[in-house]
């Protein structure tokens, strides 16, 4: 019964445009409590959608004018569709909200939150129809004749210009913010603070996903969303698109979850485009701008599938002069994720970019990735690895006061260029892993994204959280632009110092020769070596020791540490210690974890001038005769030990880890080979 999905009847009847007022049989309640909302949603030239919780039932109505003094008009009745938490018990047949399924309950860990829905809810989405294009109106929701918000200055909504007309829009893009902490209440205060000293009110808002960390839970939604952004969804439209996180518990498949209740989206074209029959994607017409959302997280990503096919058929119909796209998986980046190695991110790139791109698109806008990218103006980059030769059409950065604007051709026309933008730094942990060759900018920080279009020219602006503009890039599209390929490109600066996540890999490297980068700190001169794997093809770092022991440092990492691991497999005849070195400041001074086959232990050791101690020692049930996978989550005053993905354990310190470079460590007479050496790096 829980999977059933809500079915909202709202009739796109001629009746509407009257507003009648059709009764509901409730019953007021005076202990009913107001906990979500009034929120805003699914805006039309001619009608709005007004959404809000309460715990307890009410006589649910909203009241509308063209003054917060003045709300003359009534919407109650039939507009109005009402969905329940499944305690609520009732003789009608109600659409529900969200439970957990049975059979997930059984498999959560019982610390968990409960992702249901909290009981005693009963959510109302009212239809405001029959109101006129690009007007504003106030309005407030009421529980009979007592008001439970609204009927001020600050609850409002203008409806969406006629489709066609000249685009003047203002539009938020944030990705990825849904902690509930500091950091994302000062990302929404700047955004708040630059609409207000550029006197210019935002117009509708996309969210490309990941809103509720960690799992998408009705309760996560409430606190980490709907709390934080309340003074702009009362009064601007959320367009979303779902990110990982929130599913968790959400289900494209099925229109099931937090996030599918939380949202009201055209399924029918009710706000133009395409229908799409789903809630998963759909299409929208803003003025003369065509907005597409896609479900790059739980859907069929083939060419062939029905996300595809509604795509294509979507854009064949398309009218207007700018194209926007939005979902979660970005088709290009190298921030926390790598879309040159994760399938998601390489299908949205490989089959719904070409598409889009013999479409028009202008801008794609995408989060996930912890960072903030943009890209130069590209067509074409669609092969694994991305490179930059041959997909780019114009290597300036954009602004109007560098090297220009990018220009194309006045309206909609296949393959003239292309920006990309990752906007996931609107809350979580940032991090960067490499450098995306066709990026312009590449920044971390945390802040969000302002787009402003003004008929023929849209202008993108990413500020931080303390409202410093950080970015800044124009698109043009006037009269018949010759599109040219640059033949050889800008590039961005690989600048190491600026990676947060990296891993060592020897595939450059020699067989038989040490490794480049890397320092004898200790032992024999050549005391690392690159050699084969077992395959023959891959390599691998073996580093031994005579008679004292071996430390080999890597030369270009020299700071805090957040992450280090590697695989180490400990092969002498007569074993001995091996692992990791790190916070390195010279030879008498670093740490080091152990792996100790003879004691069947990890061992974790502190070098205080030169005079070593044993800070911890654990016995340890693995085969060291086999590769052991070591993970060192290393904090201020902890160090979080995980071997082999299983065991776990935390080394607590009496100071503060400092900065230093890291390394490999081999006991006198012994032998270990890596595979793969990750890092991650931490702050002061």
């Amino acid at each position: 019964m829980f999977l059933t999905r809500k079915i909202r009847q709202w009739a796109w009847l001629p009746v509407l445009a009257g507003l009648v007022s059709l009764p509901l049989d409730f019953e007021t309640s005076n202990a009913a409590e107001l906990y979500r909302g009034p929120y805003l949603q699914l805006a039309t030239p001619q009608s709005m959608v007004v959404v809000w919780r309460t715990f307890g039932k009410t006589n649910p109505s909203v009241r509308i004018g063209n003054s917060p003094e003045a709300l003359d008009r009534t919407i109650s009745g039939d507009p109005i569709t009402l969905q329940v938490s499944a305690d609520v018990k009732t003789t009608e047949k109600l659409p529900l909200l969200y439970k957990e399924p049975a059979a997930d309950t059984e498999k959560r860990d019982a610390r968990d939150d409960d992702p249901s829905t909290v009981a005693n809810t009963y959510q109302y989405e009212a239809l405001v129809a029959g109101l006129k294009p690009a007007t504003r109106y106030y309005y407030a929701v009421y529980d009979g004749e007592q008001q439970l918000a609204g009927g001020d200055k600050q609850h409002y909504f203008v409806t969406s210009p006629p489709a066609g007309s000249d685009a003047k829009m203002r539009i938020w893009v944030v990705g990825d913010s849904g902690t509930g902490d500091h950091i994302q209440r000062d990302v929404h205060l700047a955004m708040q603070e630059f609409t207000q000293e550029t006197k210019r009110d935002l117009d509708l808002y996309l969210h490309v996903g990941d809103m509720a960390y960690g799992d998408g839970t009705d309760q996560q939604f409430q606190h980490h969303f709907f709390d934080m952004y309340q003074p702009t969804l009362r009064n601007v439209v959320c367009w979303p698109t779902m990110g990982n996180h929130e599913g968790h518990t959400s289900r494209g498949i099925s229109g099931f979850g937090p996030y599918y209740d939380a949202y009201v989206v055209p399924t029918a074209a009710e706000a133009g485009g395409l229908p799409s029959g789903t809630e998963a994607y759909y299409s929208f017409d803003i003025a003369d701008v065509h907005f597409i959302c896609l479900d790059s997280h739980d859907l069929d990503r083939s060419p062939d599938g029905a996300m595809a096919k509604w795509l294509v058929a979507d854009l064949e119909e398309a009218q207007g002069d700018w194209l926007i796209a939005f979902w979660h998986h970005p088709p290009y980046t190298k921030g926390s994720h790598d879309s040159d190695r994760e399938g998601q991110l390489i299908e949205m790139r490989s089959h719904f970019m070409p598409i889009l791109e013999a479409a028009g698109v202008d801008i794609v806008l995408t989060g996930h990735s912890h960072i903030y990218e943009r890209s130069m103006l590209i067509d074409g980059a669609y092969a694994t690895p991305t490179t930059a030769e041959g997909v780019i059409l114009d290597d300036g950065d954009g602004h109007p006061e560098g090297d220009g604007a990018y220009r194309k051709s006045a309206g909609l026309n296949p393959h003239e260029g292309t920006v990309a933008i990752v906007s996931g730094h609107g809350g979580a942990g940032l991090s960067r892993r490499g450098t995306m060759p066709i990026m312009r900018e590449i920044i971390i920080e945390h802040g969000s994204v302002i787009l402003d279009i003004d008929g023929e020219t849209l202008t993108s602006t990413m500020i931080n959280k303390n409202n410093v503009e950080r970015d800044l890039f124009s698109i043009v599209k006037r009269g018949k632009v010759n599109i040219t390929r640059v033949e050889k490109p800008w590039k961005p600066v690989h600048d190491f110092s600026k990676l947060t996540r990296f891993m060592l890999t020897w595939h450059e490297e020699t067989f038989g020769q040490p490794p480049s980068k890397w320092t004898v700190a200790a032992g024999a001169p050549k005391a690392m070596l690159i050699e084969p794997q077992a395959d023959g093809k891959a390599k691998q770092a073996v580093v031994s020791a005579t008679d004292t022991a071996s430390v080999v440092l890597f030369n270009e990492y020299n700071d805090h540490l957040k992450t280090y691991a590697a695989n180490v497999e400990i092969t002498a005849e007569k074993p001995a210690p091996a692992g990791l070195v790190f916070a390195y400041q010279d030879a008498q001074n670093y740490y080091t974890y152990r792996l100790n086959p003879e004691t069947k232990s990890g061992e974790m050791l502190r070098t205080v001038d030169g005079n070593e101690t044993v800070l911890t020692t654990k016995t340890i049930d693995l085969d060291f005769t086999k590769p052991v996978k070591v993970v060192m989550k290393l904090r201020r005053k902890r160090i979080e030990v995980q071997l082999q993905d299983d065991l776990e354990y935390t080394v607590n310190l009496t100071d503060r880890l400092p900065p230093g470079k890291i390394g490999l460590y081999v006991d006198a007479g012994g032998k270990a080979k890596y595979s793969i050496v990750y890092i991650e790096r931490g702050s002061p």
